[in-house]
């Protein structure tokens, strides 16, 4: 196989899997810190995979990289229990569900260029679900009914997460900003 044509190969994979793996990922990762490195460490393990010429299956390449990606998770996480490695999973089932309207444009309240970097300092501060709610919320655009059925949670639980941490941003943010003052 030319070197052109694995290239193009990959690539067309890489572009039609990318979305679903990064949500598997997100998922049924522990540690949100830890997406970037499974991920890449997924599409590497394809690649080495192609480079055998080992093709798989077109028809169910999609279950084949989440397959790659679920091992590469399990490995990763065998690996840091193994080096004494623990992440706190922080899940308060005892929350007051509260029904909130959605009605809100987070671009114009709270992010700025100036200050994302605060803002995804102080998410990734809060417990695991919250901030995987956040990330498949504001960063992969699922719908709130979707990323709830994905993480087995209430649309009221998500929305309640939602919220009350934008809430909490807002005032973290304005203390700041009167810091800088």
């Amino acid at each position: 196989m030319s070197t052109y044509v694995f290239k193009e190969q990959f690539e067309r994979i890489y572009n039609e899997t990318y979305n679903r793996t990064l949500r598997f990922i997100i998922i049924k990762c522990n540690n949100i810190e830890d997406v970037n490195d499974i991920l890449q460490d997924t599409y590497i393990e394809l690649l080495k995979i192609l480079s055998k010429k080992k093709i798989p299956n077109y028809e169910n390449i999609e279950n084949y990289i989440l397959g790659i990606a679920n091992n590469i998770i399990k490995r990763h996480y065998y690996k840091k229990k193994k080096d004494n490695i623990v992440s706190y999973y922080y899940d308060n089932e005892e929350e007051k569900e509260i029904e909130v309207a959605d009605s809100f444009d987070l671009e114009q309240n709270i992010i700025t260029k100036e200050n994302v970097n605060k803002v995804w300092l102080y998410i990734s501060n809060k417990d695991l679900l919250t901030v995987k709610v956040f990330y498949l919320y504001f960063v992969l655009g699922l719908k709130i009914s979707e990323l709830s059925t994905e993480l087995n949670i209430s649309e009221s639980n998500s929305k309640n997460r939602i919220y009350r941490t934008l809430k909490e941003l807002k005032k973290y943010l304005g203390e700041e900003s009167d810091k800088g003052d």
